[in-house]
């Protein structure tokens, strides 16, 4: 099985995900899709927690033409679009772009592996694990630099819809550090202790809530 890093943020052990009729479907509408893709559909693709917590991923039948791009995930208010350059949907392992607020779609990730695992880290964080806090915090620079200390930064993150990155010292936890004024702040753990412990670290801090 593959997707490693999003398997161990979410404890999963089996595939959950789209039978092969439903993907090769999706295949002949638009003649190919991307390897990562269509494996990503078959494992992890019907998995509510890591595909429609916050934003969505458009199922195999519900790939949306825009234009030079076919988009595959959208933000759940639509204000932004991921999708693939058409031209690219032929390699394995494409790059993905986002539709900004101007309309034109820019470079998110290199690879479709990294924005996959980006996503997920923002899912997660965003009430997609079993354990995560209720509220959304304001931090500041110096409360940012703190956590940033004390937690390593995770190797994926969002760009263009929003600057997003993500810190956490074990496998099944998030910290997620959005930059707004300052920085809006969300924790998660799939481990209760794992939470606990961030939870009791952040009390330190004096957090702000929304």
């Amino acid at each position: 099985m593959s997707f490693t890093f999003i398997r161990n943020l979410f404890h999963i052990t089996e595939n959950i995900g789209f039978d092969d009729n439903e993907i090769d479907e999706a295949v002949k509408q638009w003649g190919t899709l991307p390897t990562i893709l269509k494996k990503y559909y078959k494992e992890l693709g019907k998995h509510k927690g890591i595909n429609r917590s916050q934003n969505f991923l458009r199922e195999p039948n519900e790939l949306i033409d825009e234009g030079d791009y076919l988009v595959f995930y959208i933000e759940n208010q639509n204000c932004a679009e991921w999708g693939i350059k058409k031209e690219d949907l032929i390699k394995d392992n494409p790059s993905v772009y986002c539709k900004n607020f101007d309309g034109d779609f820019c470079l998110e990730n290199n690879t479709l592996t990294e924005f996959l695992n980006a996503m997920a880290l923002f899912q997660a964080a965003s009430w997609g694990l079993s354990y995560a806090s209720e509220d959304i915090f304001m931090i500041t620079e110096e409360q940012a630099e703190q956590i940033r200390d004390k937690f390593p930064k995770k190797p994926y993150e969002l760009q263009q819809w929003m600057k997003i990155s993500f810190y956490g010292k074990q496998d099944d936890e998030v910290i997620m550090l959005i930059v707004n004024d300052n920085y809006d702040l969300i924790f998660a753990s799939e481990d209760e202790n794992h939470y606990k412990k961030i939870e009791e670290f952040m009390n330190t801090l004096h957090l702000e809530e929304y």
